[in-house]
């Protein structure tokens, strides 16, 4: 018995573990094995963690870049906005960000980690492991930052230009009182006043920006041209306030008169004026807020007939086919509601209730189209606008990626923390079960070695006294 117990402290001491063999501890050894398990997978969950951070990073790298191409390419599309930039100016410009878009998709192509796309769209619904047992997983989703997938979901409302019968302007067609916006996150029903400015149905939608995912814009342009006399050109010009406009036109073919005097009252009414597309013989007045713009009891020192015609635009500004004509003759009035500019970073849809002649969509229900980053063009004023507008959606799409990327990567940092602390306890509570106490078993070794010796002196002495008997 004395040397079975030495053998067994011997055993203890050569493997440091407690539990050489189920007959030593069989409860023990089975909890021993499963925290062993366990403590292994957390190591291993740990790396995992580290490795998922480090693609994420790799992903992130990629998407600041893409960040600054779109920084540059907005720049670009600033400069050609503006008219101090000939033809030849802005193809030169143009070539720059035809360059850039090109650099984009290589990013999106090449960038990889262990081999794996994570720019192009293929990297979807991945999770990492970082739990020792199953199904203890983040989920992780890269989208793609190709061109041809960047830019801006947008649909306009429509203008309308409503002649008057007399100087009030009555002729007023608006009669919705709300919309429904299905966003990229949520759906909201948008409620403002019946006959309500662009402006005001803009900041209805931009309320419920954060339920929805959509925001809006508003502007207003009116083109005047074709004035049928030269004379003294007189009206009451209303937008945030009322100015009263009277000038001298020299030629049916120079309004400026008229935009100087416009702009002479524009922090009255909030209206500017300016020349459309150069052509001085074509006024545009532009609300930028969205105000609607009133023209009241148009009037001319030239013949009776005297007239001027009008024009509502699209957005950017471009000049639609629907026109009025403002005469002397009826002492004619006109109203032109805005256009409101829905956008977003993802598809939505916008429905108003009423129809196009008396509500703000052309349809009951209009789904946003994609401006995407690969077909900008900045060769053009109007193309250079767009663009900027389709810059943005990318640029605020590639921010919400980076937030939703940078919000992973923070999580596995207490993930990591977090794994690290319970297996430095559970690597102790399985040393606890398994591991040799070496102060106990060198003790019993001791006293086991000093026992045999003590056994084997006595037995030597029992024999030796029956030697003595038998003699």
């Amino acid at each position: 018995k004395v040397n079975q117990e030495m053998e067994k402290a011997m055993e203890q001491l050569s493997s440091g573990k407690r539990i050489n063999s189920a007959a030593d501890d069989a409860a023990g050894l089975s909890i021993a094995t499963r925290m062993e398990s366990n403590a292994r997978g957390l190591s291993m969950a740990i790396k995992n963690a580290g490795d998922a951070q480090s693609l994420i990073d790799t992903s992130e790298g990629a998407h600041q870049e893409v960040t600054n191409i779109l920084q540059r390419m907005r720049e670009l599309a600033v400069q050609s906005a503006s008219d101090t930039n000939t033809a030849t100016d802005r193809a030169a410009l143009n070539d720059e960000v035809n360059q850039l878009v090109l650099e984009i998709d290589r990013i999106a192509a090449q960038t990889t980690w262990g081999g794996m796309q994570l720019m192009d769209g293929t990297y979807q619904s991945k999770t990492f492991q970082l739990g020792s047992y199953a199904n203890e997983t983040v989920g992780v989703s890269i989208d793609s930052i190709a061109s041809a997938e960047l830019g801006s979901y947008t649909v306009d409302s429509t203008s309308h230009l409503m002649e008057g019968t007399d100087a009030a302007g009555d002729a007023e067609t608006r009669e919705a009182t709300g919309l429904v916006i299905t966003g990229p996150t949520n759906a909201a029903s948008i409620s403002f006043d019946a006959e309500s400015s662009a402006k005001t149905v803009a900041a209805a939608v931009n309320a419920q920006s954060a339920t929805t995912g959509v925001s809006a814009a508003a502007k207003t342009n009116l083109v005047l041209d074709t004035l049928s006399h030269a004379g003294t050109v007189s009206f009451n010009l209303k937008g945030t306030g009322t100015a009263a406009i009277s000038t001298s036109v020299a030629a049916t073919s120079d309004l400026t008169s008229i935009r100087d005097a416009v702009n002479a009252v524009a922090g009255t009414t909030g209206i500017t004026a300016s020349m459309y597309q150069g052509d001085k013989g074509q006024l545009m007045f532009t609300s930028a807020t969205g105000e609607d713009i009133k023209i009241e009891t148009f009037a001319s020192s030239g013949a009776t007939d005297s007239s001027i015609k009008a024009y509502v635009t699209d957005f950017d500004g471009t000049k639609s086919a629907t026109t009025d004509t403002l005469t002397k003759a009826a002492s004619d009035s006109l109203i032109v509601a805005g256009e409101v500019r829905f956008s977003s970073v993802g598809s939505f849809t916008v429905v108003d209730a009423a129809n196009g002649a008396t509500g703000y969509m052309a349809a009951g229900s209009t789904t946003a189209s994609q401006a995407a980053i690969s077909a900008v063009n900045i060769s053009t004023l109007t193309g250079a606008n767009s663009a900027i507008t389709t810059i943005d959606g990318a640029l605020n799409k590639i921010s919400d990626a980076r937030a939703n990327l940078g919000a992973v990567s923070n999580r596995i940092d207490h993930t990591i923390s977090n794994l690290g602390n319970v297996l430095i306890n559970t690597e102790a509570s399985q040393s606890r079960i398994q591991d040799a106490d070496f102060a106990k078993v060198t003790g019993d070794l001791t006293k086991s070695q000093i026992m045999s010796q003590a056994a084997t002196a006595m037995l030597a002495q029992a024999n030796a006294s029956k030697q003595g008997v038998l003699s």
